[in-house]
């Protein structure tokens, strides 16, 4: 119970901070829409977001896998 109350407080308390924390001071200029580098900031986001999908989809392969594995019937 302790830790739903103490995330009730945390989530919101992010979301607010969230636009004052935005990395380093030339990676949040790169992401301000309608400047020269605008591209350069997406450009940041698709590598980070493709760089996810690699040790995510092995770590999705290997659950289904165990799942898969523990729910077949023993012979």
């Amino acid at each position: 119970m302790k830790t739903k109350s103490m995330l009730l407080w945390l989530l919101p308390l992010l979301t607010v901070t969230s636009s004052v924390l935005q990395a380093c001071p030339s990676c949040s200029d790169n992401f301000t829409k309608g400047s020269a580098n605008a591209s350069v900031g997406e450009s940041y986001s698709m590598s980070v977001l493709f760089m996810l999908v690699v040790p995510i989809s092995i770590l999705s392969t290997f659950i289904v896998v165990i799942v898969r594995k523990m729910r077949a019937p023993s012979r």
